[in-house]
């Protein structure tokens, strides 16, 4: 079937984009002020996504519609209540930390770090929203430790290790991702994930500018050169706008489980595009080791879950849990 294929096709070119993103994240931070590069790039991300909730809203107009339910207008405040609070969290909070972290660490091992998202989802949808994740908790076991394996590789607990602080920063971050995950929960029900991803960025715009004015960045200036401007484009046009786009569409088609085995492909492709580009990552013993567990956790993870937690999860994996 036509549609199949593309869609296969459409989750394997969002498996490469994203992967590239993070070695080409780390080349653009290194040429300019981390925080004007988040906010450029935020800004594109933000007019790409604008263009594909038209698409959406376009299509959508030539479906049979629905009749608003009697408690729609009654529940509208809290729904963007949740919006806001899902928006300063993963539009705010997440993309400062991920930035952060990135400038101190290898763009390796913020990808291994990062493909863990799933884990922590599935650990705080059991805490909050009381999940039964019985059979599951063995694959989770086997990620949570491929997870410490990469964060603590670079010598044990030693805080005046760059590495080690940039690969916290990105744990938090990955956490702070999970929770806005556990949040937009309720929201799916009247929100696209494309809408809801172009209300975050949208409306966080504004902090990403003021950060990058209170730290007094000049990085605005060097807009200019070519390698600065290929970075900044292809991360927020391609990684968060169109990838985001074509996750939704493989999604739609195949499901989140099909889809999620794509998603392991993120880091590995991240790992070779750090080691190819400028950057000449090196792949070290213990990357690998701990991205096997992590890969082999989720893998386990999937293959244990019960019907019922299956439909769950779907849910939750309606989002991509690899972003920007």
């Amino acid at each position: 079937m036509p549609s199949i294929r593309l869609a296969d096709i459409s989750l394997l070119l969002v498996a490469l984009i994203w992967g590239v993103n993070m070695a080409v994240m780390k080349v653009g931070i290194t040429l300019i002020d981390l925080f004007a590069f988040n906010a450029v790039r935020l800004t594109l991300s933000a007019m790409t996504l604008g263009v594909c909730v038209l698409l959406e809203k376009r299509r959508r107009a030539t479906e049979p519609s629905t009749n608003p339910t009697p408690h729609a207008n009654r529940s509208t405040a809290k729904k963007w209540g949740v919006v806001m609070a899902f928006g300063l969290l993963s539009g705010g909070f997440y993309q400062i930390l991920f930035a952060i972290g990135m400038d101190r660490t290898t763009a390796g091992d913020t990808a291994l770090i990062m493909s863990s998202i799933p884990m922590w989802t599935a650990i705080l949808a059991f805490i909050f929203l009381r999940e039964h994740l019985e059979k599951i908790w063995i694959g989770l076991t086997i990620t949570f430790v491929g997870t410490l394996v990469v964060t603590l590789q670079s010598g044990g607990i030693d805080f005046s290790n760059e590495n080690l602080i940039g690969n916290s920063i990105i744990l938090i971050a990955a956490l702070a991702w999970s929770t806005s995950v556990i949040i937009s929960r309720p929201l799916m029900k009247s929100i696209s994930p494309i809408q809801l991803a172009f209300y975050a960025t949208l409306g966080t715009l504004p902090i990403h500018y003021l950060m990058a004015w209170i730290t007094e960045s000049e990085g605005f200036g060097h807009l200019n050169q070519p390698s600065i401007l290929f970075c900044i484009g292809y991360s927020g046009i391609f990684s968060t706008g169109l990838a985001y786009a074509m996750w939704n569409y493989g999604v739609h088609k195949l499901g989140a489980s099909h889809a999620s085995v794509y998603q392991n492909l993120v880091p590995l492709v991240a790992l070779a595009a750090a080691w190819i580009s400028p950057l000449n990552e090196k792949i070290t013993v213990v990357q690998i080791i701990g991205g096997f567990l992590i890969i082999f956790g989720l893998l386990v993870t999937q293959k244990l879950r019960t019907p019922s937690d299956e439909t769950q999860i779907n849910k939750l994996q309606r989002k991509p849990q690899i972003l920007k």
